[in-house]
């Protein structure tokens, strides 16, 4: 039992050691890419910033930690190309956020370019409940 757990530990330092590196590289369309994840340091962050990179598009999921917290969001976030504006949101209501019904938003990609999207999540009161900021490029990038 105790060599399980030993293995558990190193497993979870291993895990957090990558992640707190923050760059994640894959393969994905023929190509070496690198999602880094800035994640804003905040005693109340409510969500987990979720990424999946297709070939022709990007998904980008914003996940409650905890179906307690499940409720309506405000959410403003901008999205860029190769560091142009692809997306800019005002401030936007999405009601009855939960677990399994995340913050979503979908965009097509090409495989050469450098995305990035910049979040922002505020409860009913107006209170930063998240913020982050993701980018999705070619490993050269």
């Amino acid at each position: 039992m105790g060599d399980i757990l030993k293995v558990l530990a190193i497993s979870f330092l291993i895990l957090a050691a990558i992640t707190a590196a923050g760059n994640y590289y894959y393969g994905a369309g023929g190509c070496m890419q690198v999602i880094s994840v800035s994640e804003s340091s905040m005693g109340n962050d409510r969500f987990i910033a979720v990424t999946n990179a297709y070939d022709d598009r990007l998904e980008f999921s914003y996940v409650l930690r905890e179906a307690a917290m499940d409720g309506d969001y405000y959410i403003t976030y901008t999205i860029t190309v190769d560091g142009n504006t692809l997306e800019s949101s005002g401030r936007q209501l999405r009601e009855n956020v939960t677990v399994e019904e995340p913050v979503m938003i979908t965009i097509l990609r090409q495989s050469s370019s450098l995305y990035e999207i910049e979040m922002l999540i505020e409860d009913m009161q107006g209170n930063a409940v998240h913020r982050s900021t993701i980018r999705i490029g070619p490993q050269a990038q």
